[in-house]
């Protein structure tokens, strides 16, 4: 078939056809970039929201501290405690600050300031919304009295002294006392006696055994310059000399069947009694 003489004349229009290619996909000229003054607007008012928030944290009334509590206290006062806060509640903080807000108030400074004017076993501070302040303080027990010179301090049974209670009459009979007579002075910088923990637990111990005993009533322990030793002074009784590094309870029997069967009645009249020596006793002045 010839083709027909019309159908030569007809020239394909590329131009009108839609040459779009389905895998390429052309930008929505609907959505542009944004405009330059939107965004500053946004960065302004975020940093308006930041001030706001600074100020509604760290400088609104609203989140001073009103209130100070003491919990845990049984041999103190707590006014002074409270005392130590409010004072570093009018200090600066961050320049211009200060620590009167909740927010801004410095725990670890505070717990230093307490801890070095009292010999607390531990002490936590919390925050409580919105204005308070809560103090938990754990004290030392008191085990017994620690004498140098004039000198009398409570002590825990780690050595700890407790130099802000005064020591009453009334408790001189109802704590041991142990008194230092060596040459040296016992109390460290922190308020600690420098005594190694084994002596000392040493002498805990003895004192426990020896409450065992009535017919021996306790004075006091002596600390002298004799290395490894302390002394036990009973009332109306003689010193005896116990070696820390020898078994408490063997040191006591001997000491028990020395009274029993050689001293009998004479336990008054004794200077001292020597049992660092095992089974040699050494008796001042000597028994016939």
């Amino acid at each position: 078939m010839t083709p027909s003489p019309h159908f030569k004349n007809i020239k394909k229009d590329y131009q009108a056809k839609n040459l779009r290619n389905p895998f390429f996909h052309q930008k929505n000229r609907a959505t542009g970039k944004r405009r330059p003054w939107s965004l500053r607007c946004l960065i302004l008012g975020i940093i308006v929201l930041l001030f706001i928030a600074l100020w509604f944290f760290l400088a609104a009334p609203f989140w001073n501290i009103k209130k100070v509590e003491v919990l845990g206290l049984t041999r103190l006062s707590d006014v002074e405690l409270k005392n130590i806060i409010w004072n570093q509640t009018q200090n600066q903080r961050f320049l211009f600050l200060k620590q009167n807000n909740l927010f801004l108030f410095n725990r670890s400074e505070a717990v230093k300031k307490i801890l070095n004017a009292y010999n607390f076993s531990s002490l936590t501070i919390s925050k409580k919304m919105p204005g308070t302040l809560e103090l938990k303080v754990s004290e030392r027990p008191l085990v017994f009295i620690f004498q140098q010179g004039n000198d009398l301090f409570y002590s825990s049974p780690d050595g700890y002294l407790i130099k802000e209670v005064a020591v009453t009459a009334a408790d001189k009979a109802k704590y041991w006392l142990l008194e230092n007579q060596s040459t040296g002075n016992l109390i460290g910088s922190d308020n600690k006696l420098n005594l190694e923990a084994s002596y000392l637990a040493f002498i805990i111990e003895l004192r426990s055994r020896l409450a065992s005993y009535p017919d021996l009533p306790l004075e006091k322990f002596v600390i002298t310059d004799d290395r490894n030793t302390i002394g036990a002074k009973f009332v109306n009784g003689p010193v005896v000399r116990f070696s820390t590094t020898l078994p408490v309870l063997d040191q006591i029997k001997r000491l028990i069947l020395v009274k029993k069967e050689k001293i009998k009645d004479n336990f008054s009249k004794l200077n001292y009694i020597d049992l660092r020596y095992g089974d040699r006793i050494f008796i001042n002045p000597e028994m016939p």
